[in-house]
């Protein structure tokens, strides 16, 4: 690296400055649910990482320019075998000791009084577009990601810490003492114990080889251990609380309560039989590693089978409807189940659209909502972890030419269809198993069932990206798995024919294991679809009867 000239240093920090006034997007919170906000930050940080080397050069050349001023007074006068007063009586030797006493000094200390470091703060927290950086809420949201994918796919904890999380070409670095404990404190806060017990002790173990390698260790022994004692304790193993306390102790005789907590769980165990105790202790010895076994979780998994007779009707035929539009171009339809009727339509749209459909949607992303039971309001919920937005036909060209298409392939009647909603999903980006209709055996939300359209008789969800993992469509009472194909559509029908809701199709979107998910849904009602899917001539739903459930609801 060159020498820093008597004005270099200044012009590294206006190079600094000028990047502040560079345009970013403004961090706010909740972006771990849109992975497109992720990807964004991506950005931000090489522009934050960028500031950072030139910080990190302008202090080097700072302590250049300092190092050369001790080595040019050293290098003249400061020689033990010269006589320094004859060296400088020689003219061209007094100017230069002069001017280091005066100009040169004064370079030193403006550079003395100048606080890089400060200004460097300054500028990250500018480009980052707050102080405040990413919100609490966002590392809450990154930390339930990933204990929602543990408990999905039934991954271990080792797995995720050694990077072998998937089996994907994307591959992510072996976590730290620091990150496996960070992921432990977290998970214990969100009440997690299970999960936080396993992450502490990855972190407890880690710790301990980091110590006997000589490793840099960032947290210490006793945090980590007094993080395990409060999850075991709530997860009801007051004996393993109090042996881990006294751990603590044993190492820190000082640390922050521990003394109390001694005496706490001593108490506790004092008021319990030595049978109860041993009790807890078996339970918690034979506790499940992972719970990830339920119906929608093994299906999101692969695991699910199709009964025989799903598996008979299943087909794949090219459907023009009679329409001339489309005797060029016939819909290609895949027949996935019969009763509740149940489709994937491939290749019905560009992806020079789907980008322009994405793009369209950017600007308006916000932290997706469910309906409030039995009203017309939205709320968010942990349910749903993901960004949408709602584009009418005046947001962009191509949201007109969709919703035409759309009702071309889908022989449906597109006036009576909701604005087609983009969803961009997040970190373990997901939405739990719902219904998409209103009249189900549950509740029947008059709210949300409008007076003049009726009912949402129809789904239309297209995939507008491939997935690398996880991000299926499930329907856990048909044990049905759709896997996301960029530019294909899974179309059923939520309504029997007789007008009220089918209880089977019931769906949910798995966790996003790896990649990015980006989605449209198009919400078809009843009006005017009797061409297309005309009423029965009998009742047709199993599950009703005269309007009003056979039995009580059974929540699965």
């Amino acid at each position: 690296m060159g020498r820093l000239s008597g004005t270099g240093w200044a012009v590294v920090c206006w190079m600094l400055l000028a990047v502040m006034s560079g345009h970013t997007r403004i961090v706010v919170a909740e972006v771990f649910t849109a992975m497109d906000d992720i990807q964004a930050l991506l950005g931000d940080e090489r522009k934050v990482v960028g500031v950072l080397k030139d910080l990190v050069k302008a202090e080097k050349q700072k302590m250049e320019f300092i190092e050369k001023y001790i080595d040019d007074f050293s290098s003249l006068f400061d020689q033990p075998e010269v006589n320094s007063d004859k060296v400088v009586a020689h003219p061209v030797n007094a100017f230069l000791l002069v001017k280091h006493l005066s100009s040169d000094w004064q370079r030193v200390r403006h550079l003395l009084m100048t606080n890089l470091g400060v200004i460097g703060v300054e500028q990250v927290e500018h480009l980052r577009g707050s102080s405040n950086l990413l919100g609490e809420e966002d590392m809450k949201g990154a930390v339930e990601a990933i204990v929602r994918l543990q408990h999905t796919y039934s991954i271990d904890e080792e797995s995720v810490a050694n990077g072998r999380m998937t089996r994907t070409s994307v591959t992510s670095p072996k976590l730290t003492t620091l990150d496996c404990y960070l992921l432990g404190l977290n998970q214990a806060q969100l009440g997690f114990h299970d999960y936080a017990i396993r992450w502490l002790e990855v972190s407890l173990k880690r710790f301990e080889e980091d110590e006997r390698n000589n490793q840099p260790l960032f947290v210490s022994k006793a945090n980590i251990l007094d993080w395990l004692q409060h999850s075991t304790y709530h997860r009801g193993n007051v004996s393993h609380a109090l042996a881990v306390s006294e751990q603590i102790k044993s190492i820190d005789p000082d640390f922050a309560n521990v003394q109390a907590n001694i005496g706490f769980y001593q108490q506790v165990l004092s008021e319990m039989t030595p049978e109860a105790v041993a009790a807890v202790e078996k339970a918690d010895s034979l506790r499940p590693k992972l719970a990830g076994d339920g119906k929608y979780e093994s299906l999101c998994r692969g695991e699910g089978v199709l009964r025989t007779e799903a598996l008979k009707n299943q087909r794949c035929y090219l459907e023009t409807y009679g329409n001339p539009a489309l005797l060029l171009q016939p819909v290609k339809y895949e027949v996935i189940h019969v009763n509740p009727d149940i489709f994937m339509l491939h290749d019905v749209v560009f992806d020079s659209q789907i980008e322009r459909i994405k793009a369209a949607a950017r600007k308006d992303l916000r932290r997706a909502m469910v309906v409030i039971p039995g009203t017309d309001q939205h709320e968010a919920a942990r349910i749903r972890i993901s960004k949408s937005a709602f584009l009418k036909e005046s947001a962009d060209p191509v949201i007109p030419e969709m919703n035409a298409r759309i009702g071309l392939i889908t022989n449906l009647n597109m006036e009576v269809a909701e604005d087609l909603q983009i969803a961009n999903y997040g970190i373990g980006g997901h939405y739990d198993p719902h219904y998409d209709h209103f009249r189900t055996k549950f509740d029947i939300n008059h709210h949300q069932i409008d007076a003049k359209w009726g009912d949402r008789i129809a789904t239309f969800l297209l995939y507008m990206t491939d997935v690398d993992a996880g991000g299926a469509t499930v329907f856990p009472r048909l044990n049905l798995t759709l896997y996301p194909v960029k530019g294909s559509a899974a179309f059923w029908f939520n309504l029997h024919r007789d007008g009220l809701g089918d209880e089977n199709t019931l769906h949910a979107g798995c966790p996003v294991l790896s990649g990015t998910k980006w989605i449209s849904n198009k919400w078809i009602r009843e009006k005017w679809q009797d061409r297309t899917r005309p009423c029965g001539p009998q009742p047709d739903s199993p599950e009703w009867e005269n309007g009003w459930p056979k039995d009580k609801p059974v929540i699965e």
